[in-house]
């Protein structure tokens, strides 16, 4: 599908975003200007995405605040402010301040573009398609496509969402692997959701081509490894993420990991420190982190209410179809768990590792 000699060495865009967020800093520390900051916010939340460093993210939070802190009510500042909003799931304070920026004369592309992930975020899939479909009629790049062929994956509509996903690789002009790579992972996560197991190898394998850094995609590639039955090899890939990530997730997956290979005992330690994680992470961000630690606890972490608690507040957040069938999953654990109890040797419970993103 994509020539890996088209793009920069991944390695080595990896080394200069470092790079280049290092220098943002170090002016950052000698009073840099705005757009130094929102620069470096930028740059930020790319690496946090790319390395799954959660600590990144949250610095692109500080930062940008702190870009806009001299002038809050200006258009740009709550269009920002709205940006980080959606990121965070707090989709209801988003839209306010999309609103306010809209109303106090902020470009009108920047704020379609917005409002379309907002619609999308919050289940809203017709009038998000009708702002995304625009949005890549009037300029049909990578990022234009790509949001298109998300949105369309969301809705079910697959053949029509890889038909977006090709065009917009087509229509990248860049060299960076960065924006190529994290279409591809979107478009594999999607074959995922749709239990394409096959599918999902080949695209991770594409993204792995290009950029091997990219530890969601291959957080994600050892799930469907061990879908697969390819026990040691989802290990191989999730071994390395253990340390360098501050994510939960990759813990939580080690920990099905060694439940597939019947370390009980390690499964279980493990698993109860991605609990722990995650906890501090729900006492911050409970938005953000709800659908992923509602995932955990109704599998591996062994908590089902807990899951049915944190589901049930994900679907107030957003009543889309992963919401609803979220809700639903975690209600059918707590039911089985139930049943488990009252009726003792029936086994153990272990989210199956696609489930917990279908």
């Amino acid at each position: 599908m994509i020539d890996p000699k088209r793009y920069t060495s991944g390695r080595i865009a990896v080394i200069n975003l470092s790079a280049t967020i290092e220098g943002l800093e170090l002016r950052r520390a000698g009073g840099a200007p705005v757009e130094d900051l929102l620069v470096l916010s930028k740059l930020l939340f790319v690496r946090g995405d790319l390395l799954g460093r959660i600590a990144d993210h949250d610095q692109a939070e500080w930062v940008a605040l702190e870009a806009v802190a001299s002038f809050p009510d200006a258009p740009r500042s709550l269009f920002i402010r709205a940006q980080l909003a959606e990121r965070f799931h707090r989709f209801s304070e988003a839209q306010t301040l999309l609103d306010r920026a809209s109303a106090a004369g902020h470009p009108d592309r920047e704020i379609d573009a917005e409002r379309a992930a907002l619609l999308q975020a919050t289940g809203h899939y017709l009038q998000a398609l009708s702002l995304r479909s625009r949005l890549a009629k009037e300029d049909a790049g990578i990022h234009t496509l790509g949001a298109l062929g998300s949105l369309l994956a969301e809705m079910g509509s697959w053949s029509a969402a890889e038909a977006a996903y090709r065009a917009a690789l087509d229509a990248d002009p860049g060299v960076s692997p960065l924006p190529c790579g994290q279409l591809l992972f979107e478009w594999a996560v999607g074959a995922m959701r749709r239990h394409e197991l096959e599918r999902a190898e080949a695209i991770f394998a594409e993204l792995d081509a290009i950029l091997p850094q990219h530890v969601p995609g291959r957080g994600h590639r050892a799930e469907v490894a061990l879908a697969r039955g390819q026990v040691e090899d989802a290990m191989t890939l999730i071994l390395p993420l253990i340390a360098f990530s501050d994510d939960p997730e990759y813990g939580a997956t080690y920990a099905e990991i060694l439940a597939a290979r019947g370390e009980r005992q390690a499964a279980a330690r493990q698993a109860e420190s991605a609990a722990a994680a995650y906890e501090l992470l729900l006492a911050r961000r409970p938005e953000a982190y709800a659908d992923h630690a509602a995932a955990f606890y109704m599998g591996i972490g062994d908590r089902p209410w807990r899951a049915v608690e944190l589901a049930r507040f994900n679907r107030r957040l957003r009543d889309t179809p992963r919401s609803r069938r979220l809700m639903s999953r975690a209600r059918r654990a707590a039911i089985a768990a139930e049943a488990r109890t009252s009726c003792p040797g029936q086994g153990g419970h272990m989210r199956g590792p696609v489930e917990k993103i279908a």
